[in-house]
């Protein structure tokens, strides 16, 4: 079967090919999403999900969306392996119910799964101090990894932006850098602090080779295209290691930095809007996931362990057994 992309063109689909009436059904929910303005890549996922789900209720019997009913949904979200799917699931029965496909909205039929948010990597401002002196400014790119990574350390740019920064994007002048994230095209304003701007003066006068590209970080060699984003997570991984830096389970790339940024600006008390803004998030809660507790400034509020009395006493000075 071929899957078929926004420009028409098909890719290989390593998907179950469904009968007529449930690929029609599946391809009005993706058209659907596309009218609500779904980013591809998000079309692309729900087309995966979708042909998982419909292929395991076809296989209970079910050959039309007309025909779907608790038990033929519930034997189907049992045979898909990975929980992550079932929030998908869930959505695109809704769909089915308010479009008019099936009569019942069963959505409630799929069992509820909250994927689990992970714990932000954050390294400490002294680490981060470490990890920025590990790198060698003598060597031949020297001076441009560490102009990289204080974008990174510093100011919290994604790596994408990082590797693509043009010189359009840096106001010396005005000692600002302006910017279009390339995750959600959204145009963000941030302060030249003095380190970034005397690191990214040294790459460009004493280091970057002499070409009419665009581009601000250049590969060493030909073609001197812009830097990747692979190269920027080495950077970054050198970095540690040269700094010496335990990373004790925590992630290694320039992502990790954003995390260290908003974390110390929410426990510094910053609001969270200017947190988010700084970082450039669309979601209004997406800064709530770095606020890190403060375990020192907790201890103060720490409450004395009540004295033991009674049969727990006895029982921890061993006078006293539950058996």
């Amino acid at each position: 079967m071929m899957q078929k992309t926004n420009e028409n063109k098909p890719i290989p689909c390593m998907y179950q090919e469904l009968n007529p009436e449930m690929e029609d059904f599946l391809a009005a929910y993706l058209e659907d999403g596309r009218r609500r303005g779904l980013q591809e890549s998000t079309i692309h996922l729900h087309d995966k999900i979708g042909h998982y789900f419909l292929s395991a209720v076809t296989e209970s019997g079910c050959l039309k969306p007309q025909e779907m009913n608790a038990q033929s949904i519930g034997a189907a979200c049992l045979k898909i392996s990975s929980r992550w799917y079932l929030s998908h699931i869930r959505t695109f029965l809704r769909y089915a119910y308010h479009s008019g496909y099936i009569g019942r909205d069963y959505s409630n039929v799929v069992p509820l799964f909250k994927r689990p948010q992970p714990y932000p990597s954050v390294y400490t401002a002294e680490e981060i101090l470490k990890i920025e002196n590990g790198v060698d400014q003598n060597s031949s790119h020297g001076k441009r990894d560490y102009a990289a990574l204080l974008l990174a350390t510093r100011l919290g740019i994604r790596s994408g932006d990082i590797s693509s920064m043009t010189f359009e994007e840096l106001d010396f002048t005005g000692n600002l850098i302006r910017l279009t994230q390339h995750k959600t095209g959204i145009a963000i304003e941030l302060p030249m602090v003095s380190d970034v701007k005397d690191a990214l003066k040294r790459y460009l006068q004493e280091e970057r080779i002499r070409c009419d590209s665009p581009y601000v970080f250049l590969r060493t060699v030909p073609p001197y295209n812009h830097i990747s984003v692979q190269a920027i997570t080495k950077i970054v991984r050198t970095a540690i290691a040269a700094a010496g830096i335990d990373p004790d389970g925590r992630k290694q790339g320039p992502h990790a930095f954003r995390s260290s940024l908003a974390s110390s600006m929410v426990n510094d008390s910053i609001p969270y809007e200017v947190v988010r803004k700084t970082l450039g998030h669309t979601d209004q809660n997406a800064i709530r996931s770095y606020a890190r507790l403060d375990l020192e400034q907790l201890r103060g509020y720490a409450i004395p362990v009540m004295e033991a009395t009674g049969t727990f006493a006895a029982f921890l000075e061993g006078r006293y057994s539950l058996s």
